[in-house]
């Protein structure tokens, strides 16, 4: 494997995605020549473009991911707020005075160059519109790689985006994932933005180490790895809306999404009166076809995500675990709650990131039980917290906490990042991290 990494490095076998990059690059200084007001009203314009395309990028998507369309609807309407919040995000990259010993210190911003993203299967339009004009509107250009199973939805989106940027400040890689990771390394790529698992997070970063070995340039990399979120449920929690949060948070995209609520922490004390609030909720879900307007959740289909859901529901099952909500005979691929015993918080569907429509629930004896089950994790992408308020909401690890609001809850204000096996940077807006600052002094 080193050898193959080697090669990759120094020789660059494939000279085809170099030119990507290197289209990119030639493009960059157009962008970053355009006034940052000038960049804000490229990326309305990009918005509007994509609106304009909004109906024919979601018809696409619901036909590659096999998701309900009022999900990919959500999806396109998140990534619009996005553009919405631009401006506000924009403010903090703004050149300002700062503090000096004598004369003046000016505090600006530059952007690090050509960006590449590597972008997931389970946002094709929001991962894109996130990475794309954060990257713009910082004076990068991007070269986009989506994942081969959205790739036209992806592709749509980026081209709707592109359309006001100088030509090539938006390079789509249509590439497979070993040749779209020599990008990497490639030397005319300044900074990465991956969405992905933190499995693939970490080869990525495995194979820049090994760059750096071969002399490769440092450059930031940006990873948004995989989630397994908790939801806690405590003593004066509204029960009704828990319950909800519950439903909605855990299996809409059919549990396919980094910031799902995987693992259910509830408070003994509460247990009895949440259980059957908790059944109604899941069992009032719709499961359906793709293109039913009032579909909620779509059957998981074939594939790696459905086998590891089939065996960490059965994994659940056979240490004690009980089904408390859902489809007794879910095999992985409908909503199913499992409560487990406490013994059994070794188990995959606790430990690991279960991306199916299969979620575990562990009941707590105290409070104090429940934050400590809720810290449980080497993953620190967020949680959500119901009763408790801001004295629970303190103790609980993770990059985007939400009290008495499910995990889904969409405000482009409200960054998603993580920390541990989530991330890196915590939530930080992508905008800030693609640009890099310098400080200019002037004797006084």
């Amino acid at each position: 494997m080193l050898a193959h990494y080697r090669v990759a490095v120094v020789v660059m076998e494939s000279p085809d995605s170099s030119l990507l990059v290197a289209r990119a690059r030639a493009a960059q200084p157009d962008v970053a020549a355009l006034p940052l007001e000038e960049r804000l009203a490229r990326a309305g314009t990009s918005a509007r473009r994509l609106r304009a395309a909004g109906e024919e990028i979601v018809a696409r998507s619901v036909v590659e991911t096999g998701r309900p369309i009022r999900f990919a609807r959500r999806e396109l309407e998140t990534a619009l707020g996005f553009v919405d919040a631009l401006p506000a995000l924009a403010e903090a990259i703004r050149p300002r005075t700062v503090p000096a010993a004598s004369g003046s210190t000016v505090l600006e911003y530059r952007p690090y160059g050509v960006v590449f993203g590597w972008h997931a299967a389970n946002a094709p339009i929001w991962v894109p519109t996130l990475v794309a004009l954060s990257a713009l509107v910082g004076g990068n250009s991007i070269v986009a790689r989506p994942s081969q199973r959205t790739r036209t939805t992806s592709a749509l989106t980026l081209a709707a985006l592109a359309e006001p940027w100088p030509t090539d400040g938006v390079v789509v890689a249509d590439l497979g994932w070993e040749e779209a990771e020599r990008l990497i390394v490639d030397p005319g790529v300044d900074a990465i933005v991956a969405h992905s698992s933190t499995e693939t997070c970490k080869r990525h970063l495995a194979l820049l180490g090994r760059g750096y070995e071969h002399g490769a340039r440092l450059r930031p990399y940006i990873p948004e790895g995989s989630g397994n979120d908790a939801l806690l449920v405590l003593a004066g929690a509204d029960l009704d809306r828990a319950a909800d949060a519950i439903a909605v948070g855990a299996f809409a995209n059919s549990g396919q999404l980094c910031m799902s609520a995987k693992r259910i922490v509830v408070e003994r004390a509460v247990w009895d009166e949440l259980a059957p609030r908790l059944r109604r909720a899941v069992d009032a879900l719709v499961v359906g076809e793709p293109d039913d307007p009032a579909c909620d959740v779509v059957a998981l289909g074939p594939g790696r995500a459905l086998d590891l859901a089939a065996a960490h529901l059965a994994e659940a099952l056979e240490r004690g675990g009980e089904v408390v909500a859902g489809s007794e005979q879910s095999r992985g691929q409908l909503p199913v709650v499992v409560r487990i015993p406490l013994d059994a918080t070794d188990i995959g569907l606790w430990r690991q990131e279960s991306f199916g429509p299969v979620r575990s629930l562990v009941v707590a004896e105290d409070e104090e039980h429940a934050i400590a089950l809720t810290n449980d994790s080497g993953f620190g992408l967020g949680a959500a917290v119901f009763g408790g308020a801001e004295r629970v909401a303190d103790q609980v690890d993770g990059a985007r906490i939400v009290v008495d609001e499910g995990p889904l809850y969409q405000d482009p204000h409200l960054i998603v990042g993580g920390v541990g096996d989530s991330g890196i940077a915590g939530a930080r807006p992508k905008l800030e991290q693609l640009v890099w600052s310098r400080r200019v002094h002037r004797a006084g």
